[in-house]
């Protein structure tokens, strides 16, 4: 009888040691994100009614999605204020090398490659605690890639960069080593 219920302890403690150590999966990944910002994060977490005003229904949707899904391991800043620009398809880009050669001179500003959001947002659909469902994913794919055209290049190109240099120079002024690190990385 004794080892009957020497058994039955054993296993409610188990159990009882496997639900924290899930909420602790779920949690590292926030922990990580909020331990080693990127510039971006220094940015806002929203964009403004203006802006959003003139972005399609599908495009506004995504945004939601974002402003949501996201926030479960990181702030929407992170992807809102990231360098990426994800051009529709090989021909956009070229035609962006054309006409708009800044946007290749400093990667700090502008990391721009077919895409580059898609492939993104399908890693981070695949981090541990990530409740981001494929339909979700695939509209806040659509709205970064939207926005990241709408926002960061053409007429609002100058104002991006000035932007995104500042968020780069917030991290250099408040955590040296992550920017170090970032630089090295070439991931800034």
């Amino acid at each position: 009888m004794n080892l009957k219920w020497t058994f039955v302890a054993a296993v409610a403690l188990l159990g009882a040691a496997f639900v924290p150590a899930a909420r602790a999966a779920e949690m590292s990944e926030k922990d990580k994100a909020l331990s080693n910002p990127y510039p971006n994060d220094f940015g806002s977490d929203k964009l403004d009614d203006a802006t959003l005003k003139g972005y399609p229904a599908n495009v506004k949707a995504g945004y939601k999605a974002l402003s949501k899904g996201c926030a479960q391991c990181h702030s929407a800043a992170r992807p809102l204020n990231s360098r990426f620009v994800e051009p529709a398809d090989d021909a956009a880009l070229a035609k962006l090398k054309k006409d708009q050669p800044d946007l290749f001179k400093d990667g700090t500003v502008w990391q721009v490659e077919v895409k580059l959001w898609n492939r993104y947002v399908k890693r981070m659909m695949n981090k541990p605690g990530c409740n981001i469902e494929k339909k979700d994913g695939k509209i806040i794919w659509e709205f970064l890639a939207y926005d990241s055209i709408a926002r960061k290049t053409g007429a609002n190109a100058a104002k991006w960069a000035e932007m995104r240099k500042g968020l780069v120079d917030q991290l250099k002024a408040k955590n040296v080593k992550r920017y170090e690190e970032l630089k090295e990385a070439k991931d800034l």
